[in-house]
């Protein structure tokens, strides 16, 4: 499987909700800032070094007044019961059992239940049978992974962020990782259960098992340097303990990953900076192997690599490919250069001006693609034998009802197999598992996720469980395109889901969202929160904006660099929509980005805050200037083909006329805002939400009181840039995040 992640770079979206930061509770007896708290954000800031120091008493004490603001807040009345009762009800909606269908894998099946309760999925394994049933009761399956009752599992780590089977099917080896995301290799037995961390394998990314057979135990791991960036692949021999560096990425614009092709031939290391790429393949049977070179890196050229049936398959944007092509490369095993390429590249699917490839399974008969097509998902799979032509493919057929989707790839591991695996959700119907058989061409279900509600809490651990009222036939989920304000011709699309009764009468609260960077897709997904707004009558509008990847690399090029403002004319033409056509009116709408997708925010709150009553700004990316002219930071050089390098002068002007940090308003009244960072989050540093904020306070200083709007930094200790926590302590996030939206644009709240 390749999983290209295609123009999107190594470290694009955040994509895991935070968990609720538990503030110690005190109470203040205003319900406000008072004029003596204010009296901090009055002095004249010349440097802004004091906030960058998680140890510094100013920024401490700063931090100390927000904390205590946010508790405050949280404890009114009407706030605590908003929090509360959507707590509560999105715990109702919770499936509090589900499973995955068995993935086959080897000799065994492996499958995953969530348990009542527990906010991590355990997983099983049990020998391969005729019947792949999950929700069946055996005595015979095994526990492969239980973080819940695991406790050495969670001892200064919190979650697996990856996993992977031995090839003999005995040992089970982890990357275990804290809230900083710096990472260790964990191994386990899984005859006996034992755990054995691997002290020596710490500041880790990732492994890959060699495929080589026991007793020759070796796998392959990333190590990350002092910025967080991976640059080396060690080789590392559980007889002898012994590790060998193999290979070293000497240019700081370049992220390394190790990867394992899916007939286990090989194992891959993937060179990737946001525009160019390069590969060496390793003989996965040669313990002693040394990397040989694919292709030698050209700047701008993107390339992503697997093997099957005797040769590499290349997904590739090489020869001006902006959509992507298919090619293929056979494999020279005398060649022992690590500078010269193994062999030419022969093109099998041309590419399309309007089909964009996202991804690619491969199996040894044949070639699916996941596309999209005018932002719409669709899979193609191509047949692979001298009698057939892979450009003239058939496509799965998938459900009309469900056009405007995100498909996800399954697992797929078994390289012989004639069926793939994938899954479908839409912003009204969650995840549905489908098995295409690509042999017979017929299509199958293979499970359907249902909604519940309960009556009571789930923390009682009691109430019965029913199928949801929610009818996702009393909604409609569309798509429309949006003229630009700012580039006639183009066209935004803008997906819109609301009741199918809605009024166009300019009262509709809408939640806009926005992210548009890294070439990565604002899926089109299921949401468990949306449903409690969608059912009071809230408007959800995502807005895919040049600098995604949506309408492919043209369209993510459109919004990056010298050209990064167009993201935000986006956002504001898709704003304009849909207060011209009616849906809502600034005092009703609502903003929503995370990360890269908090720049947006920023931006439209200094430009525009005339057309919001409240943003959401999660782990906003808000100083963007001082990040990008700090080299020493995990990320800045890597990503300065996304932003560009400031340290010339008409790129230090372009991103200071749009960073928000560097461009906040005095006296100006800002929508209301929800902000959250973290101490330890290494994507996007804790000083930028924290700085944004310090300047709103600043500003709302000096405003009257009825220009003063509700601002709230949520800001945590012990987790990352993707959060922390299980599954509920995401709903209770997801609970605040919707309370603030009802205090901010002061909703009333009325029960489903």
């Amino acid at each position: 499987m390749i999983r290209t992640r295609l123009a999107a770079g190594l470290l694009g979206a955040a994509t895991r909700r935070s968990a609720l930061y538990r503030a110690a509770i005190r109470r203040f007896h205003a319900s406000a800032l008072t004029q003596q708290q204010l009296g901090c954000f009055t002095a004249v800031d010349t440097s802004w070094e004091w906030l960058k120091d998680p140890e510094n008493p100013r920024l401490r004490r700063f931090l100390k007044l927000e904390r205590n603001y946010l508790a405050n807040q949280l404890s009114k009345p009407k706030f605590r019961k908003l929090e509360r009762a959507f707590n509560v009800e999105l715990r109702n909606r919770l499936l509090r059992e589900d499973f995955s269908i068995p993935e086959c894998i080897g000799k065994y099946e492996y499958f995953m239940r969530q348990e009542p309760g527990e906010n991590f999925p355990v997983y099983y394994r049990r020998l391969r049978s005729a019947e792949s049933d999950a929700t069946a009761t055996s005595t015979k399956k095994e526990v492969v992974l239980n973080q819940n009752v695991e406790p050495s599992l969670n001892h200064g780590f919190q979650f697996v962020s990856g996993m992977k089977i031995s090839p003999d099917a005995t040992q089970l080896l982890l990357v275990m990782e804290n809230d900083n995301e710096q990472c260790q290799a964990v191994l386990r037995d899984l005859k006996s259960g034992n755990l054995q961390p691997l002290t020596d394998v710490t500041g880790i990314k990732n492994v890959e098992w060699s495929s080589a057979p026991p007793p020759k135990r070796v796998f392959y791991y990333t190590k990350v340097d002092a910025h967080g960036r991976p640059f080396a692949v060690y080789r590392y021999n559980l007889a002898t303990h012994a590790q060998e560096l193999i290979y070293e990425e000497q240019d700081e614009a370049f992220f390394v990953d190790v990867s394992q092709t899916k007939d286990a031939r090989f194992v891959l290391i993937n060179c990737n900076s946001k525009n160019t790429s390069e590969i060496y393949a390793l003989d996965g049977q040669n313990i002693d192997a040394q990397p040989q070179l694919l292709r030698k890196r050209e700047t701008g050229t993107l390339y992503f690599a697997d093997h099957a049936a005797g040769q590499f398959f290349i997904v590739t944007n090489a020869d001006g490919a902006l959509n992507y092509k298919i090619a293929t490369c056979q494999w020279n095993a005398e060649a022992k250069s690590t500078s010269s390429s193994v062999g030419q590249w022969e093109t099998l699917v041309s590419e399309h001006e309007d089909v964009k490839i996202e991804d690619v399974d491969l199996f040894e008969k044949y070639l699916v693609l996941y596309e999209r097509v005018h932002s719409v998902p669709r899979i193609r799979v191509c047949t692979l034998d001298e009698r057939s032509d892979a450009n003239t493919p058939h496509y799965i057929p998938l459900p009309k009802e469900h056009e405007i989707c995100r498909v996800s790839p399954g697992v797929n591991r078994e390289c012989e197999a004639h069926r793939v695996r994938f899954q479908v959700s839409t912003p009204l119907v969650p995840e549905i598992v489908f098995d295409y058989d690509m042999k017979n061409r017929k299509l199958h279900v293979l499970k359907e996720t249902e909604l519940t509600d309960r009556s009571l809490d789930l923390k009682r651990g009691r109430g019965k469980a029913t199928k949801s009222s929610f009818d996702p036939e009393q909604y409609v989920c569309e798509r429309c395109h949006v003229p630009s304000m700012s580039s006639p011709g183009v066209k935004i699309p803008l997906t819109l889901i609301h009741r199918r009764d809605i009024t166009l009468n300019g009262q509709n609260p809408t939640l806009l969202i926005g992210y548009g960077a890294y070439g990565t897709n604002l899926e089109a997904d299921f949401e468990l929160e949306h449903l409690s707004l969608l059912e009071r009558g809230w408007v959800i509008a995502l807005a895919h904006v040049r600098g995604g990847g949506e309408l492919g690399l043209q369209w993510y090029q459109a919004g990056k660099g010298m050209q990064k403002r167009h993201t935000f004319d986006d956002y504001v033409s898709c704003t304009h929509h849909l207060l011209d056509a009616g849906f809502t009116n600034p005092k009703r709408l609502a903003g929503k980005g995370v990360s890269a997708g908090g720049l947006i925010m920023g931006h439209v709150a200094n430009e525009c805050p005339q057309l919001f009553q409240a943003l959401i700004m999660k782990v906003p990316f808000v100083d963007i200037l001082a990040t990008m002219q700090d080299p020493t930071l995990p990320l800045t050089v890597h990503e300065y083909d996304e932003w560009g390098d400031p340290s010339g002068p008409k790129v230090h002007e372009y991103i200071q006329s749009y960073a928000p940090c560097d461009n906040v308003r005095e006296n100006q009244v800002y929508p209301a805002m929800f902000v959250t960072g973290s101490l330890n989050d290494q994507r996007v540093q804790f000083w930028e939400p924290a700085k944004w904020m310090y300047k709103m306070r600043k500003v709302q200083a000096t405003l009257p009181k009825h220009d003063k709007r509700l601002m709230l930094l949520k800001m945590t200790e012990d987790e990352g840039h993707f959060g922390g926590g299980g599954r509920l302590e995401q709903l209770e996030e997801s609970a605040m995040e919707i309370a603030f939206l009802y205090q901010a644009l002061n909703l009333p709240f009325r029960p489903r």
